[in-house]
C-alpha cells in the first residue's frame, strides 16, 4: 500500500474492522508517519449470458433493482440482505458466464422465503406468463 502523502511503499496496519461487506483498515506510513484509512472489498469478474447469447459483465445493481421492483416498497435492509444472499449463491457456482435463467431461479428461491407476493410479481416476468392458468398453477405451488 502506498502512502497518499509521500508515496512510500512501507505502511503498517494499526487497526482493522469489518464493515458490511468490506474491510476498513487504519494505516500509518513508516516514513512520514501520517495516518490514513483504506477500504477493501472483494471484486469478481463474472460474466452473464443473456437469453440472446450475448455476454455482459455481472451487475449487482440490476439484481437489487429487480428485487426492489418485485417487493413494492421494501425496507432497504431487506433488499440489501436479499441481494447479498443472491450474490453469494451466484459466486458459489464458480462458473462464468452465468446464465440469466440461473440468476432468475436464485432470485425466485430467495423471494419465495421472503415475500410470496413479491415472488409472484417476479415469477410473472421471469417466466413470461401470459396466461392466467399458468399464473394459477404458480400460485398453487407457493400455497
Amino acid at each position: 500500500m502506498y502512502c497518499p502523502f509521500c508515496f512510500n511503499e512501507d505502511t503498517k496496519v494499526l487497526e482493522s474492522r469489518v464493515i458490511d461487506d468490506s474491510m476498513r483498515r487504519r494505516r500509518s506510513c513508516l516514513k512520514c508517519e501520517n495516518r490514513f484509512t483504506t477500504y477493501e472489498r472483494a471484486t469478481f469478474n463474472l460474466q452473464v449470458e443473456k437469453k440472446d447469447n450475448s455476454v455482459q459483465p455481472f451487475d449487482l445493481n440490476k439484481i437489487s433493482m429487480s428485487l426492489t421492483l418485485a417487493c413494492g416498497k421494501p425496507n432497504d435492509e431487506h433488499i440489501a440482505d436479499l441481494t447479498r444472499k443472491v450474490q453469494q449463491k451466484i459466486i458459489k457456482k464458480k462458473s462464468s458466464p452465468i446464465k440469466t435463467s440461473y440468476i432468475g431461479k436464485v432470485i425466485l428461491q430467495e423471494l419465495k422465503k421472503y415475500n410470496k407476493i413479491a415472488y409472484l410479481r417476479y415469477v410473472s416476468v421471469h417466466k413470461e406468463m401470459n396466461d392466467p392458468k399458468t399464473f394459477e398453477k404458480e400460485l398453487q405451488l407457493i400455497t
